[in-house]
């Protein structure tokens, strides 16, 4: 509704202490942890996610992406990025995948990005502004793919889509070795799953991956689950019907691919970057994907921010949620 995005952006603009002059709110503090005071503001007036008790789940997908791009809540790019959309053809779908070009540029490298929505909801255009933002500050053309999404495609559909797109970049000319992975949530675990994917293939590695907040473990059992999954955005009921909608069968639970937390000690994987937010339910098994990196010997840096939340890449009009992103994007640029 334009009144709600109206008072939205009255909400963002103003600084958070004239915003604690007019209310009361206590500061939310756990394990040693502050949440940013117009984050827990921003939750607070955020309606609980229904999606485990809907059926019709691509009429909710189109009505939730419809509402995400109408009221953004990232910024607009700093400058015009130019866009180029291409069509991917397999046996079984068309999947479009989206080109980034910054003004400027200043590697060869190119990523590719992966959307996060827990592989059921999201699109390139929910992550448009994030992706443009991310073009302009790392120099560099990012590729987006809209990958199939779950129920109606279960793992492993989404990989092949991802392993479709970085064959078409190949025949672009751009060899893997001068390919990033990147991507947020699910996005993240999709990015992760094709570098496993790769090294069980015995194939070229990526230059590199950025797992922003991945989602890594099924099971969905860590202290985080506990201590943040419900009142934080993204919640534990939320959580295990996302795997659920994912799944196709019990084995999956075996597979690296599908279950991070299976990464076993011997397997390759490029230089890795992880993100984790403080108040998330999945940042601890970001915490420990790094942990099984590092003993595999992987180049990996893990960089954690106490104050933020799940999905703080799409809410840049937050200014402690734009610190954040354009924080670590600094590191990530420094890998490419």
């Amino acid at each position: 509704m334009p009144y709600r995005r109206i008072l939205l952006n009255i909400f963002f603009l103003l600084p958070a202490w004239v915003i604690r002059i007019f209310v009361w709110k206590k500061d939310t503090y756990i394990r040693g942890q502050v949440l940013d005071f117009k984050s827990s503001l921003l939750i607070a007036m955020t309606p609980s996610s229904l999606l485990t008790k809907v059926d019709f789940v691509d009429d909710l997908r189109i009505a939730i992406n419809e509402a995400r791009i109408a009221s953004p809540v990232s910024l607009k790019p700093s400058q015009k990025v130019k866009i180029f959309d291409h069509k991917l053809l397999s046996e079984e779908a068309t999947i479009l995948l989206r080109e980034y070009e910054p003004k400027t540029i200043s590697t060869k490298k190119v990523i590719l990005y992966f959307h996060g929505g827990g592989y059921v909801l999201g699109d390139v255009m929910t992550h448009d502004r994030w992706v443009s933002t991310m073009a302009n500050i790392l120099e560099a053309k990012i590729f987006s793919l809209n990958y199939r999404l779950a129920p109606e495609n279960k793992f492993p559909k989404a990989l092949d889509d991802s392993c479709l797109a970085m064959e078409w970049l190949n025949n672009l000319g751009y060899e893997t070795r001068n390919i990033s992975l990147c991507g947020d949530s699910a996005g993240a675990h999709l990015a992760a799953a094709t570098s496993n994917h790769l090294a069980l293939c015995n194939k070229p590695m990526p230059s590199s991956q950025c797992l922003i907040y991945p989602m890594t473990d099924p099971s969905c059992s860590s202290e985080s689950y506990e201590l943040f999954g419900d009142g934080y955005f993204l919640t534990n009921d939320t959580m295990v019907w996302f795997w659920e909608q994912l799944k196709s069968s019990v084995g999956d639970n075996e597979d690296i691919r599908f279950n991070l937390s299976k990464f076993p000690n011997n397997l390759e994987n490029p230089k890795t970057l992880i993100i984790t937010a403080g108040f998330d339910p999945l940042s601890d098994e970001g915490e420990e994907y790094a942990a099984l990196l590092n003993k595999a010997g992987v180049d990996i840096e893990h960089i954690h921010y106490p104050n933020m939340f799940h999905g703080f890449v799409n809410m840049t009009k937050l200014k402690a949620a734009k610190y954040a992103a354009e924080d670590f994007l600094k590191d990530y640029k420094k890998i490419l």
